[in-house]
Protein backbone atom coordinates (compact mmCIF):
# COMPACT_ATOMS: atom_id res chain seq x y z
CA UNK A 1 0.00 0.00 0.00
CA UNK A 2 2.62 2.38 0.72
CA UNK A 3 4.39 2.08 -3.18
CA UNK A 4 0.89 2.19 -4.19
CA UNK A 5 0.51 5.56 -2.29
CA UNK A 6 3.75 6.87 -2.90
CA UNK A 7 3.01 6.44 -6.72
CA UNK A 8 -0.07 8.05 -6.41
CA UNK A 9 1.37 10.95 -4.94
CA UNK A 10 3.33 11.18 -7.64
CA UNK A 11 0.82 11.21 -10.35
CA UNK A 12 -1.41 13.66 -8.04
CA UNK A 13 1.38 16.19 -8.40
CA UNK A 14 1.59 15.98 -12.19
CA UNK A 15 -1.78 16.48 -12.59
CA UNK A 16 -2.35 19.25 -10.07
CA UNK A 17 0.23 21.45 -11.91
CA UNK A 18 -1.74 20.13 -14.86
CA UNK A 19 -5.07 21.87 -13.55
CA UNK A 20 -3.15 24.89 -12.35
CA UNK A 21 -1.87 25.46 -15.97
CA UNK A 22 -5.37 25.21 -17.45
CA UNK A 23 -6.56 28.07 -15.39
CA UNK A 24 -3.27 30.39 -17.48
CA UNK A 25 -4.51 32.42 -20.06
CA UNK A 26 -4.40 31.38 -23.61
CA UNK A 27 -0.68 33.26 -23.66
CA UNK A 28 2.08 30.36 -23.42
CA UNK A 29 3.18 29.68 -19.47
CA UNK A 30 6.60 30.69 -18.68
CA UNK A 31 6.86 27.04 -17.09
CA UNK A 32 6.83 23.54 -17.92
CA UNK A 33 5.53 20.17 -15.88
CA UNK A 34 6.20 17.11 -17.39
CA UNK A 35 5.23 14.01 -15.83
CA UNK A 36 6.80 9.98 -16.45
CA UNK A 37 5.94 6.34 -15.36
CA UNK A 38 7.58 3.57 -16.54
CA UNK A 39 7.97 0.24 -15.78
CA UNK A 40 11.56 -1.40 -15.85
CA UNK A 41 12.26 -5.05 -15.62
CA UNK A 42 15.14 -3.96 -13.67
CA UNK A 43 16.39 -0.91 -11.75
CA UNK A 44 20.24 -0.17 -12.55
CA UNK A 45 22.25 3.11 -11.32
CA UNK A 46 25.33 4.06 -12.63
CA UNK A 47 26.21 0.00 -14.15
CA UNK A 48 24.89 -1.41 -11.11
CA UNK A 49 21.95 -3.43 -10.54
CA UNK A 50 19.20 -1.60 -7.52
CA UNK A 51 16.54 -4.12 -7.51
CA UNK A 52 14.40 -6.12 -10.04
CA UNK A 53 11.58 -5.32 -11.50
CA UNK A 54 9.83 -2.24 -10.13
CA UNK A 55 7.90 1.03 -11.75
CA UNK A 56 9.52 4.58 -11.71
CA UNK A 57 7.22 7.57 -11.50
CA UNK A 58 8.62 11.04 -11.96
CA UNK A 59 7.29 14.72 -11.80
CA UNK A 60 9.33 17.83 -12.71
CA UNK A 61 8.86 21.59 -13.13
CA UNK A 62 10.72 24.04 -15.18
CA UNK A 63 10.34 27.67 -14.72
CA UNK A 64 12.59 29.33 -17.69
CA UNK A 65 16.45 27.84 -16.75
CA UNK A 66 15.43 26.38 -13.48
CA UNK A 67 14.02 22.91 -12.85
CA UNK A 68 12.82 20.92 -9.56
CA UNK A 69 11.40 17.17 -9.16
CA UNK A 70 11.03 13.97 -7.85
CA UNK A 71 11.89 10.50 -8.79
CA UNK A 72 11.03 7.04 -7.55
CA UNK A 73 11.92 3.83 -8.29
CA UNK A 74 9.24 1.22 -6.45
CA UNK A 75 10.19 -2.34 -6.60
CA UNK A 76 7.41 -4.86 -7.29
CA UNK A 77 9.11 -7.15 -5.07
CA UNK A 78 7.99 -6.29 -1.19
CA UNK A 79 11.17 -7.28 -0.25
CA UNK A 80 13.25 -5.26 -2.05
CA UNK A 81 13.19 -0.97 -0.64
CA UNK A 82 11.93 2.00 -2.57
CA UNK A 83 13.97 5.18 -3.43
CA UNK A 84 12.91 8.61 -3.05
CA UNK A 85 14.94 11.38 -5.23
CA UNK A 86 14.61 15.07 -5.01
CA UNK A 87 16.40 17.34 -7.03
CA UNK A 88 17.00 20.69 -7.47
CA UNK A 89 18.72 22.32 -10.44
CA UNK A 90 19.71 25.32 -13.22
CA UNK A 91 21.08 25.16 -16.68
CA UNK A 92 23.08 28.42 -17.73
CA UNK A 93 22.96 28.75 -21.32
CA UNK A 94 26.01 28.75 -23.77
CA UNK A 95 26.12 29.43 -27.56
CA UNK A 96 25.31 26.91 -30.22
CA UNK A 97 22.90 25.15 -28.07
CA UNK A 98 24.72 24.23 -25.37
CA UNK A 99 24.58 24.78 -21.36
CA UNK A 100 26.11 23.95 -18.22
CA UNK A 101 23.97 21.93 -16.19
CA UNK A 102 23.94 22.28 -12.14
CA UNK A 103 22.38 21.35 -9.45
CA UNK A 104 21.61 19.07 -5.93
CA UNK A 105 20.11 15.80 -5.84
CA UNK A 106 19.18 14.42 -3.03
CA UNK A 107 18.90 10.17 -2.51
CA UNK A 108 16.49 8.52 0.35
CA UNK A 109 16.32 4.87 0.80
CA UNK A 110 13.94 4.31 4.17
CA UNK A 111 13.71 0.65 4.02
CA UNK A 112 18.12 0.17 2.96
CA UNK A 113 19.12 -2.06 5.75
CA UNK A 114 22.97 -1.67 6.22
CA UNK A 115 25.55 -3.87 7.73
CA UNK A 116 24.95 -2.51 11.46
CA UNK A 117 21.04 -4.15 10.73
CA UNK A 118 19.74 -0.22 10.91
CA UNK A 119 17.21 0.57 7.93
CA UNK A 120 17.04 3.66 6.44
CA UNK A 121 19.44 5.93 4.62
CA UNK A 122 20.14 8.77 2.71
CA UNK A 123 23.07 11.21 0.67
CA UNK A 124 23.31 14.26 -0.62
CA UNK A 125 25.19 14.70 -4.13
CA UNK A 126 25.78 17.95 -6.16
CA UNK A 127 26.83 17.67 -9.85
CA UNK A 128 27.55 19.96 -13.06
CA UNK A 129 28.03 19.50 -16.21
CA UNK A 130 28.30 20.42 -19.95
CA UNK A 131 25.55 19.34 -22.46
CA UNK A 132 23.81 20.09 -25.68
CA UNK A 133 25.51 21.02 -29.08
CA UNK A 134 24.41 18.92 -31.98
CA UNK A 135 27.31 17.58 -34.42
CA UNK A 136 25.91 15.34 -37.36
CA UNK A 137 23.44 14.26 -35.06
CA UNK A 138 25.78 13.09 -32.41
CA UNK A 139 24.97 15.20 -28.51
CA UNK A 140 27.75 14.76 -26.10
CA UNK A 141 27.39 15.59 -22.13
CA UNK A 142 29.93 15.18 -19.29
CA UNK A 143 29.30 15.57 -15.86
CA UNK A 144 30.82 15.56 -12.73
CA UNK A 145 28.99 14.30 -9.41
CA UNK A 146 30.40 14.78 -5.92
CA UNK A 147 28.40 12.68 -2.77
CA UNK A 148 28.82 15.33 0.13
CA UNK A 149 28.19 12.81 2.74
CA UNK A 150 30.76 9.77 1.62
CA UNK A 151 33.23 12.70 0.06
CA UNK A 152 32.73 10.43 -3.60
CA UNK A 153 33.40 11.69 -6.71
CA UNK A 154 31.86 10.39 -10.18
CA UNK A 155 32.98 11.51 -13.50
CA UNK A 156 30.22 10.61 -16.15
CA UNK A 157 30.57 10.47 -20.15
CA UNK A 158 27.67 9.84 -22.27
CA UNK A 159 27.38 10.12 -26.41
CA UNK A 160 23.79 10.39 -27.55
CA UNK A 161 22.29 9.66 -31.38
CA UNK A 162 19.10 10.10 -32.83
CA UNK A 163 18.16 8.75 -36.50
CA UNK A 164 14.91 9.98 -37.54
CA UNK A 165 12.43 7.13 -38.76
CA UNK A 166 10.30 9.77 -40.79
CA UNK A 167 7.97 6.70 -42.48
CA UNK A 168 6.19 6.23 -38.90
CA UNK A 169 6.55 9.14 -37.22
CA UNK A 170 9.85 8.52 -34.59
CA UNK A 171 13.23 7.61 -34.04
CA UNK A 172 15.97 5.48 -32.83
CA UNK A 173 17.45 7.48 -29.93
CA UNK A 174 21.20 5.80 -28.99
CA UNK A 175 23.14 6.80 -26.04
CA UNK A 176 26.47 5.00 -24.98
CA UNK A 177 28.11 5.92 -21.14
CA UNK A 178 31.10 5.59 -19.21
CA UNK A 179 31.50 6.83 -15.86
CA UNK A 180 34.18 6.21 -13.11
CA UNK A 181 34.38 6.74 -9.35
CA UNK A 182 37.19 6.12 -6.83
CA UNK A 183 35.00 4.44 -4.57
CA UNK A 184 31.56 3.18 -4.38
CA UNK A 185 30.77 5.61 -1.55
CA UNK A 186 26.69 5.49 -2.35
CA UNK A 187 26.66 2.44 0.11
CA UNK A 188 29.44 3.10 1.37
CA UNK A 189 31.23 -0.67 0.63
CA UNK A 190 34.78 0.94 0.64
CA UNK A 191 35.61 -0.37 -2.73
CA UNK A 192 38.02 1.29 -5.22
CA UNK A 193 38.17 2.31 -8.61
CA UNK A 194 34.63 1.79 -10.16
CA UNK A 195 34.04 1.82 -13.66
CA UNK A 196 31.22 1.44 -15.60
CA UNK A 197 29.52 1.57 -18.98
CA UNK A 198 26.71 0.86 -20.98
CA UNK A 199 24.84 1.16 -24.11
CA UNK A 200 20.96 1.55 -25.18
CA UNK A 201 18.83 2.45 -27.44
CA UNK A 202 15.18 4.48 -26.88
CA UNK A 203 11.87 4.29 -29.84
CA UNK A 204 9.51 6.75 -28.89
CA UNK A 205 5.68 7.24 -30.18
CA UNK A 206 4.02 10.20 -29.32
CA UNK A 207 0.39 9.61 -28.93
CA UNK A 208 -0.70 13.16 -28.49
CA UNK A 209 0.89 16.85 -28.43
CA UNK A 210 1.99 16.21 -24.71
CA UNK A 211 2.05 12.42 -24.41
CA UNK A 212 4.42 10.08 -25.98
CA UNK A 213 5.08 6.41 -25.18
CA UNK A 214 8.23 5.17 -25.37
CA UNK A 215 10.20 1.71 -25.11
CA UNK A 216 13.98 0.67 -24.90
CA UNK A 217 16.45 -1.82 -24.54
CA UNK A 218 20.00 -1.04 -22.25
CA UNK A 219 22.48 -3.08 -21.39
CA UNK A 220 25.05 -1.98 -18.28
CA UNK A 221 27.91 -3.70 -16.70
CA UNK A 222 30.60 -2.46 -14.01
CA UNK A 223 34.08 -3.74 -13.34
CA UNK A 224 34.64 -6.45 -10.40
CA UNK A 225 36.11 -4.44 -7.71
CA UNK A 226 33.10 -4.63 -5.71
CA UNK A 227 31.82 -7.89 -5.40
CA UNK A 228 28.21 -6.64 -4.33
CA UNK A 229 26.12 -3.54 -4.25
CA UNK A 230 22.55 -3.36 -2.88
CA UNK A 231 22.68 -7.06 -2.02
CA UNK A 232 22.95 -7.83 -6.28
CA UNK A 233 26.06 -9.40 -7.72
CA UNK A 234 28.15 -7.00 -10.22
CA UNK A 235 27.48 -8.38 -13.32
CA UNK A 236 26.23 -7.41 -17.33
CA UNK A 237 23.14 -7.05 -17.02
CA UNK A 238 20.23 -6.26 -20.13
CA UNK A 239 17.15 -5.01 -19.42
CA UNK A 240 13.97 -3.48 -20.97
CA UNK A 241 12.05 -0.07 -20.27
CA UNK A 242 8.70 1.24 -21.29
CA UNK A 243 7.39 4.11 -19.92
CA UNK A 244 4.57 6.89 -20.54
CA UNK A 245 5.32 10.78 -20.39
CA UNK A 246 3.72 13.95 -20.32
CA UNK A 247 4.45 17.27 -20.77
CA UNK A 248 2.38 20.19 -19.98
Amino acid sequence: MKKIATILAVIAAGYSAQAADATVAASKPTYTVTTDFTYASEYVFRGQKQSNAAFQASAEVGYKAIYAGVWTNQPIRSSEGDEIDFYLGYGFPLQNDWKIDTGLTSYSFPEFVNGSGSTGFATYEGYVGLTGGNFDGFTPSLYAYYDFKYDDVTVQGSIGYSLPIKQIGTSLDFAVTYGFSPNTGRFNTGAANNSYWGAGVTVPFKLAPNATLTGGLQYADADGANATQAGFAVKSTLYYTIGLTFGF
